[in-house]
Formats: C-alpha cells, sequence, structure tokens
C-alpha cells in the first residue's frame, strides 16, 4: 500500500479555513456544512476545489446557482490547468494563469494564482515579481509562452505571425493549444469574476496587492 505525503493529503472538510463573511453582489446559494445542499452530481467537483483549496471560494458559490453550467467549468478548469495528459505542467501554467490575470487586471484570480504559486511551489515575493515583470524569462521557451500570454490578453489581434511562428518553434502543437486554451480560460474567468466583483476570500487578501505590483511603471 502507498503512503501519501501528509502534505499531500485532501484537506478534511471540517479543517478547511473560514474564508470570511463578505457578501456578493447577489446572495449565495445554500451550501450545508457538509455540502448536503450542493447537488449531488456537482458535489465531487466541489469538494475536490473545497479540500484543494483549503477553503471555500466565493467563486464556486456563486456558480452553484447553475449547478448544471457549473459542473462544466469546473471540469474544463481541471481539464486545462491539471489534467495528467497535458504536456505542460500545472506549475507552469499557474505561472501563465498568473500574467494572464495580471493583464486583464482581476483582483480575484492574480490574488488566488499568487497564493497558489506560495503555497505549493515556495513562491518568495521576487519570484511573483518575476513573473509579473515584461523582462524576457530567462528560458526562452518560457519567455516566449509569456510573451504570447501578455499580448494576447492586452489584445488578441496584436499577436502577430511571427509570434505565432517562434511559439510553435518552441512547443508541440500540443502544448500550443495549452498555450492558447490556458490564455483564453483566464481570460473568461477574470471578465467574469470582474463583472460579478466577486469578494476576495480572508485567506488570500494580502496577495491582492500583486494586482497593482508595476503599474506606476507603465
Amino acid at each position: 500500500m502507498s503512503v501519501i505525503d501528509e502534505k499531500d493529503a485532501p484537506t478534511p472538510i471540517d479543517k478547511v479555513k473560514d474564508e470570511g463573511q463578505s457578501e456578493a453582489f447577489i446572495p449565495y446559494p445554500p451550501i450545508g456544512q457538509n455540502l448536503e445542499h450542493v447537488p449531488i452530481h456537482v458535489r465531487p467537483d466541489v469538494l475536490y476545489y473545497l479540500q484543494r483549496m483549503t477553503f471555500f471560494p466565493n467563486a464556486i458559490k456563486l456558480y452553484l446557482h447553475v449547478p448544471w453550467i457549473a459542473e462544466h467549468l469546473f471540469r474544463l478548469n481541471n481539464a486545462i490547468m491539471r489534467d495528467e495528459r497535458n504536456g505542460l505542467s500545472e506549475h507552469f501554467k499557474y505561472r501563465l494563469a498568473l500574467l494572464a490575470s495580471y493583464e486583464n487586471e482581476c483582483p480575484y484570480c492574480v490574488s488566488h494564482h499568487a497564493c497558489t504559486l506560495e503555497r505549493r511551489w515556495g513562491y518568495a515575493d521576487d519570484k511573483v515579481a518575476k513573473v509579473l515583470e515584461e523582462e524576457p524569462a530567462a528560458d526562452e521557451r518560457e519567455a516566449v509562452a509569456m510573451e504570447f500570454v501578455r499580448t494576447a490578453s492586452r489584445n488578441d489581434a496584436a499577436v502577430t505571425d511571427e509570434l505565432r511562428a517562434r511559439l510553435a518553434q518552441h512547443f508541440t502543437p500540443q502544448e500550443v493549444m495549452e498555450i492558447v486554451l490556458v490564455t483564453g480560460f483566464w481570460k473568461m474567468y477574470n471578465m467574469m469574476h470582474v463583472a460579478m466583483a466577486v469578494p476576495i476570500e480572508d485567506p488570500v487578501q494580502e496577495y491582492r496587492r500583486w494586482v497593482e505590483h508595476g503599474r506606476e511603471k507603465k
């Protein structure tokens, strides 16, 4: 029998952090102490997010007003960001997602991504800052991916044939499409979360500062 490292084990539902009492512009649906009010067909996805993130995200609550749609959003998120069949790592994709959310000026997603990079991969402030800054990454492969994400997030029509050619030179066709999907997925989520003004939960509130990082220089 394999032994699961304690730090990798799922967080028990009775051990999750308090996300705070912030209210959205519409009320959250009833959840229940043990997810008993969450529709059964989407409950495994909700439990997964709750255990992985160690608190109940406010955005997930809002999506549960339409659970038959939410289940597809949750699974699309998982497929793009962490499916084992992907060619690019979840860590790399979180770096891209942080940059995309920063360019799209989404406080909610920037806070979550910065927190995740710190919690799961030990990022100190200097490493988070380096993802957001426009200086080319030391790794040429990562640099062209970051350039694509930054350009497409600001103005998708500004992506040139030359940039697409460099992306295709450094990544396989599958990897190219994973980068495109990461960029497009977070643009959609960023738009929805900004438009809904989703309240940032207490455990990630301190990471909101990254939304304004370096903007005074631009």
